[in-house]
């Protein structure tokens, strides 16, 4: 029999053979726990930048892409939800809503921009509008009537006017917009006091 080397481990070499062990583990587990705390200070962000206290609600501006960064494309979100109450987005609405948000100082490759473009090609969702009024509820709560009127004065008058975006355009009379529009006009009205 030949004698085969004979090495002794010392502490060192016994935990670098634990660590190769379970380095994907760990590396997991880190990566899980960095995601965590991601998510917390972005919790906690969005809630300083809203003044919003209501954590649920908070994580469901999340799920629908708000950031500090971009929470401006909150204001267009009626208005896209307007434009695809008949299920289609017009060209006429589209471009409306495109020089809405050029006037609130969205530019391409701004967040709020790409999260609205995004909106615009996707199409809004039920969620995302219970999302929305969640959202200015909560704005709300925390304003003057005055305030409080001012804003709806502000969303209603710019998605009425997406809502006959295309009824100008096509010159008809009497009334402008179609029933799923103005179903859709009355469930932003019901929003506010």
């Amino acid at each position: 029999m030949t004698d085969q080397p004979h090495h002794t481990f010392n502490e060192s070499d016994y935990q670098h053979l634990l660590d190769s062990m379970f380095v994907q583990q760990n590396e997991a587990l880190w990566e899980k726990l960095r995601d965590q705390i991601a998510e917390e200070n972005l919790v906690d962000e969005l809630s300083k930048a809203t003044a919003i206290q209501d954590k649920a609600l908070i994580e469901k501006l999340i799920g629908l892409g708000i950031r500090p960064r971009n929470m401006a494309a909150l204001t267009m979100y009626p208005l896209i939800s307007v434009a695809y109450a008949d299920g289609v987005l017009n060209i006429e609405e589209r471009d409306l809503i495109m020089k809405m948000a050029q006037d609130w100082n969205m530019a391409p490759g701004d967040p709020a921009f790409e999260v609205m473009n995004h909106w615009l090609k996707d199409g809004p969702t039920a969620e995302g509008l219970a999302v929305w009024k969640e959202y200015i509820t909560a704005v709300m709560s925390q304003m003057t009537p005055e305030q409080v009127a001012d804003l709806k004065q502000s969303i209603m008058s710019r998605a009425t006017a997406v809502a006959t975006a295309v009824g100008d355009v096509l010159g008809r009379f009497g009334n402008r917009t179609t029933k799923s529009e103005d179903a859709r006009l009355k469930e932003i009205e019901a929003v506010f006091p």
